[in-house]
This record gives structure tokens, C-alpha cells and sequence, in this order.
């Protein structure tokens, strides 16, 4: 009897050791990031991210949100690449969020803000005054907004005089140059002009020399 049960114990442990352990499948996921949070309308940014489990050739569909919109649609598609990465460039008119789906699989949202694309330059020196023009561009009119021409010194920026955009989102004004040799100014629209959808803008910086 006894012989019997180690007998029974034997084979009973032997088909223990012999049954495979069930392993769960890995859980399914995919990234996304963005390579800039900001950027200057016209400009591009990199989305990218990764699948789990990683794998090549994989579609993945690229979901966009821009501002003022209440949902995510459909906005293009890209493939994975070694390691199920994938990566993407898109060119934000407006603050947008953006969101990557792999199959049924949804990622975190992105939210890429965008500046006006602010220009500075100069028209011509009239005696003692320079001549200055100033666009802001992006996928409205800023027509009525102001932007504060500013004066850039080691030590900081001080704000010269305000100037106010007309229907084309454009301005010409003038400066009063110091007798200094030189010069430096830039022009910024604060949030509150550009808004809303789009954040403070900083033109170029122009070096006056006398």
C-alpha cells in the first residue's frame, strides 16, 4: 500500500513538473509624444511613439484635435518601423491635440501650443527715426490686436510703444533711434492678442546701427 501511494505520488509530481504554466499575453499599448510642446506657426513638429508589443509594418492612425473642435478625427496614418516605433511630422495651424491609435488601442493626448509667426523689418532711416514694418501671421487675422515694440539690451527688454494691427494683420511705424550706435529691437504679441488658440509670439531680433 504504501509503494502504491509514493507510486502515485511520483507520477502525480511528475505531471506537475510536466504541465506548462499559462503566461498572459503581453498587454497591448501604444506612445505618443511630441518633439517640442511649442512651435511657430508654418512650422514642424515630430510626433513619435512605439507599440506594444513592438512589431514592424503596423499601421498606426495619427488623431487630431485642433482648438475649438470637440472631438479627435482621423488626421493621417503612418507604419512602425524596427522595435515598433513610429514617428510622424505635422505642421499645427492652431493649438491642437493630437493622439495615436494602433488597432483598437488609444494612446495618452499630446498638446502642441503654437505662437503667430511674428516678422520684423525695417523699411528705411528718416533722420533721427527708423522706418519699421511688422506682420503676424497664422491661420486668422489678428486685425484690431496690438503687439509692443520692444527694445532688446543686455540687461533685459523695455517696451518702446504699442502698435496696433490693421485687417491684413500688418503695421508700420516708427522708431525714435537713440544716439547711440546701435540698436536692437524685436516685436511680441502677448497671449491676450493673440489668443484664443495661440499663445505670445516674438518676432526677429533687428540690430539698428546709426
Amino acid at each position: 500500500m504504501r509503494k502504491t501511494m509514493m507510486l502515485l505520488l511520483a507520477v502525480l509530481g511528475a505531471l506537475i513538473v510536466a504541465t506548462p504554466v499559462a503566461t498572459a499575453d503581453p498587454k497591448k499599448s501604444v506612445t505618443i509624444s511630441s518633439s517640442k510642446p511649442i512651435v511657430v506657426y508654418g512650422h514642424t513638429v515630430t510626433l513619435s511613439g512605439k507599440i506594444t508589443p513592438p512589431a514592424t509594418n503596423q499601421k498606426v492612425d495619427i488623431l487630431a484635435q485642433p482648438f475649438g473642435l470637440s472631438t479627435m478625427s482621423a488626421f493621417s496614418t503612418t507604419e512602425t518601423t524596427n522595435g515598433g516605433q513610429w514617428s510622424f511630422d505635422v505642421k499645427p495651424t492652431i493649438e491642437t491635440l493630437y493622439q495615436a491609435r494602433w488597432n483598437t488601442e488609444l494612446s495618452s493626448t499630446v498638446d502642441v501650443k503654437v505662437r503667430p509667426a511674428i516678422t520684423l523689418t525695417l523699411v528705411r532711416m528718416r533722420g533721427r527715426f527708423g522706418i519699421f514694418s511688422t506682420t503676424a501671421l497664422a491661420a486668422r487675422p489678428f486685425a484690431g490686436k496690438f503687439v509692443n515694440v520692444q527694445r532688446v539690451t543686455s540687461f533685459g527688454t523695455a517696451t518702446l510703444k504699442r502698435v496696433t494691427l490693421n485687417a491684413d494683420s500688418k503695421a508700420t511705424f516708427k522708431v525714435r533711434l537713440s544716439h547711440k550706435k546701435r540698436i536692437r529691437l524685436r516685436v511680441v504679441m502677448p497671449t491676450s492678442q493673440a489668443a484664443p488658440g495661440y499663445i505670445a509670439g516674438f518676432s526677429n531680433v533687428l540690430s539698428i546701427r546709426r
